[in-house]
């Protein structure tokens, strides 16, 4: 767990209570024991920077190929790649503009890396202060960041945040008005000791089970925040920016409270365990953002348990639907966070957690019939963080899975210092050369940082409409780039501006093959 300011500065105050407080207060619970004691609108989708979603045929009709991949509204497969937009927004209490400080002007910083996605933090008590009233003002405010967005052609996951429950219990994401803390006080922790401890608060869990596991005579709290989420759909279902939406960031204690966590460790660990609460929730979720928008794609996370462990998923997978007429437009949108390397300790070698991560997810996607985005994944500059953010990535590429990098917030984990603009050590490893747009579906791809060489195969599809994009910054080829296209030398239509490379491949071929390296490498022509 990050260290933080008021649950900010670097991955900053993020919700992955249940990960940590299972492992930090596991020793404290024993000490103590020891002791004695079907929606109807068809929303448009924008495509890239260029104009092709106003083409002919970009009308969101197209299907994907697999529902192993997102579309957008050209039928082009779109590798989900970008950063969370942001941290700051949170603030210390429900009042506040809960909007990115960093500002919009910041934003045209994102083309350095040609990436084409945002998952942008919304809060419940930002849209709801009061019950029933609705805050025009605020979702104004989040319209003017979309509307941005889509000026630029980058793709939005409005991400319903919470971490902690709610800022009137030292947290983050609820109205004060739906937080029932059952009488507790809100006791704060120590100064310097960890930020996540403050979920074993009463208050907090107490919170959090009136939420999850209300008594007889409470409010259906869960029932209150799927109209503010149904509210937000409604409100942005034909945004052309927005391309998914995030149920829950990070849910926690869905099963229980912290006793009942600790008493399910075991069968966390030995991947037996269930949560029936959490997956009729999230299919509740995927419901309510159907009742509005048939065509989003709705993304849904397992406990936030399974960010640092990671232990199998506790959905259950076979029985989320997404009742839209088609097939699935579902995504399983777990997080990465390996313990050490968010800590800022240092990725050990031969560390497990990746090839863990990797067989679990993978296959629980598969399960669901969804494709598989990694919501949030970073760390600090530290020792073997090189190694690290290319191994995510790889893996990424073999799995052909989107990712949001966690946080913009200049400096600390940030792609950019904190003066906005100076590239950080974690925006240089993350320059690469990767998939925006595909108008085929593809086969398979990978980017080789040692060559600074990308390859990628594709099957030819006829529906889809539009060129093939890549990202290619251009900090990283100051010489120029070579492209070989189909087996030949191609001309290129590259955007350094916008990082963004055009690819017009004969598309009367069935399939496709582009590498990309460095002007005067060889690495294109093995």
């Amino acid at each position: 767990m990050a260290v933080h300011t008021h649950l900010g500065s670097s991955r900053s105050a993020r919700g992955r209570i249940l990960a940590v407080v299972l492992v930090a207060l596991s020793v404290v619970a024993v000490a103590c024991s020891s002791g004695g004691g079907n929606g109807s609108k068809q929303s448009g989708r924008t495509t890239s920077s260029d104009d092709t979603s106003k083409d002919r045929g970009c009308n969101g009709s197209v299907e994907s190929p697999s529902t192993a991949f997102v579309v957008d509204r050209c039928g082009r497969v779109v590798i989900l790649r970008g950063v969370n937009v942001e941290s700051s927004s949170k603030g210390a209490t429900q009042a506040g503009a809960h909007l990115p400080t960093s500002g919009l002007a910041g934003q045209a910083q994102l083309h350095r890396w040609g990436w084409n996605v945002v998952r942008f933090l919304v809060f419940w008590g930002a849209m709801e202060p009061q019950k029933g009233v609705f805050d025009a003002t605020y979702l104004d405010g989040v319209q003017r960041w979309l509307d941005w967005y889509e000026e630029n052609g980058i793709h939005v996951v409005l991400d319903m945040h919470q971490d902690l429950y709610a800022w009137a219990v030292g947290g983050n994401g609820a109205p004060d008005w739906a937080v029932d803390s059952k009488g507790a006080p809100v006791t704060k922790i120590p100064e310097g000791q960890p930020w996540y401890l403050q979920g074993a608060s009463a208050a907090v869990q107490n919170a959090y089970q009136s939420f999850w596991n209300p008594a007889p005579g409470q409010p259906d709290l869960k029932g209150e925040y799927l109209k503010a989420l149904s509210h937000l759909v409604e409100r942005f279902a034909e945004h052309p920016a927005v391309i998914g939406y995030d149920v829950m960031n990070e849910p926690s204690f869905a099963n229980g409270d912290l006793a009942a966590t600790l008493a399910i460790q075991p069968q966390a660990a030995a991947g037996t365990f269930v949560n029936p609460n959490l997956t009729a929730f999230m299919q509740a979720g995927i419901d309510a953002v159907r009742a509005h928008d048939s065509a989003a794609w709705v993304m849904v996370e397992p406990t936030s348990l399974l960010n640092a462990f990671p232990y199998a998923g506790d959905l259950e997978f076979d029985k989320l639907r997404d009742p839209r007429k088609g097939p699935p437009r579902l995504a399983y949108a777990g997080h990465l966070y390996q313990q050490s390397v968010h800590d800022g300790k240092g990725y050990p070698e031969g560390d497990p957690y990746l090839g863990t991560w990797e067989r679990y997810r993978s296959a629980e996607a598969k399960r669901m019939d969804a494709a598989l985005w990694i919501g949030e994944w970073g760390g600090a500059d530290q020792p073997r963080m090189d190694v690290y953010v290319q191994e995510v990535t790889a893996m990424a590429d073999r799995l052909m899975a989107g990712w949001a990098y966690w946080s913009w917030d200049p400096g600390g984990w940030s792609p950019v210092e904190a003066d906005g603009t100076t590239i950080s050590a974690n925006g240089r490893r993350l320059l690469r050369v990767q998939p925006r747009a595909i108008a085929g579906t593809p086969d398979d791809f990978a980017w080789d940082p040692a060559q600074r060489s990308f390859k990628m195969a594709w099957a030819e599809r006829s529906d889809a409409v539009g060129p093939t994009e890549l990202a290619v910054p251009g900090e990283l080829f100051p010489e120029g780039v070579e492209v070989r296209l189909d087996g030949r030398s191609a001309r290129v239509d590259w955007d350094k501006d916008r990082s963004v490379l055009r690819l017009a491949p004969d598309r009367g071929r069935a399939h496709h093959d582009v590498c990309v390296a460095p002007k005067g490498s060889t690495a294109c022509s093995a």
